[in-house]
């Protein structure tokens, strides 16, 4: 049972929700599947993510470059240099990869929502939680479990920073592979808390005080949700309650969700 005394302002009050069925993500989304976005974006995009010492001029056909590709492509770690936008842009440019009606309508910085659409979108911040507790059981970590393991969760977890909830005495400095820890959650769900945070659909704000459903956030605000902590998080940030509003110019991990119509 979780003690209300570890709960941030913004984790209560607790209230009743009620959620669509909806399709979530497995495993973050990878380097592996992110990097294909960014190759369909040639050159600019890719040029991010490539050494600068790098000289992208000479670079004039695929052949030449794919040595690099082949590294990129590799790389089973989860995207974590993805800004809201960019999130938004991977899930329309992979729902018509898939024959799926795109969810999202954007106007430079505006960005508008067709839920009924059945393609790729990020979780509300409401399906992100209940995924997270493996189906809205009462646990404090994604796994399912209410004591983080440095062995089954990507956290910091150094001695000077004791938790009742961690076993600490160790430190991680970059995020693991996706799901190589092997401690999936009740849905089956890997690394809901910690490797890296995750962007969710809502605008950042205060919970109601009344039950709410299918909830998706106010429309205007300065902050979109980042929910799940990250392999640099201390344990507390990566409880399933703790949630953050952070700039959509702020660079996260993500993963899929699609509607179920």
């Amino acid at each position: 049972m979780q003690d209300l005394k570890e709960y941030e302002w913004d984790e209560r009050p607790v209230h009743d929700v009620s959620l669509d069925t909806y399709h979530i993500g497995v495993f973050e989304v990878t380097n592996e599947e992110y990097n294909h976005y960014l190759v369909s974006q040639m050159p600019s995009r890719l040029h991010q993510k490539i050494d600068s010492q790098i000289n992208f001029e000479q670079l004039k056909t695929k052949k030449q470059y794919s040595h690099i590709l082949d590294s990129l492509l590799s790389n089973k770690h989860p995207a974590e240099d993805i800004t809201w936008h960019d999130a938004i842009d991977y899930c329309n440019w992979l729902s018509k990869q898939h024959g799926f009606q795109p969810v999202y309508q954007r106007n430079g910085d505006e960005v508008t929502a067709e839920w009924r659409a059945d393609g790729y979108r990020l979780p509300s911040e409401a399906e992100w939680e209940y995924a997270a507790r493996g189906g809205g059981k009462k646990v404090r970590f994604g796994n399912g479990k209410d004591i983080a393991d440095p062995k089954e969760i990507s956290f910091d977890a150094p001695d000077y920073i004791p938790k009742p909830y961690a076993i600490t005495g160790s430190r991680r400095y970059s995020s693991v592979p996706v799901g190589s820890l092997n401690s999936p959650n009740d849905l089956g769900l890997h690394d809901m808390s910690g490797n890296v945070e995750e962007w969710c659909w809502d605008i950042y704000e205060s919970y109601p005080e009344y039950p709410v459903t299918q909830p998706i956030g106010p429309d205007k605000g300065p902050g979109r949700v980042m929910r799940g902590g990250s392999y640099d998080s201390f344990a507390s940030s990566c409880r399933v309650a703790n949630r953050f509003g952070m700039s959509p110019d702020s660079k996260a991990g993500l993963r899929l969700a699609r509607s179920v119509n």
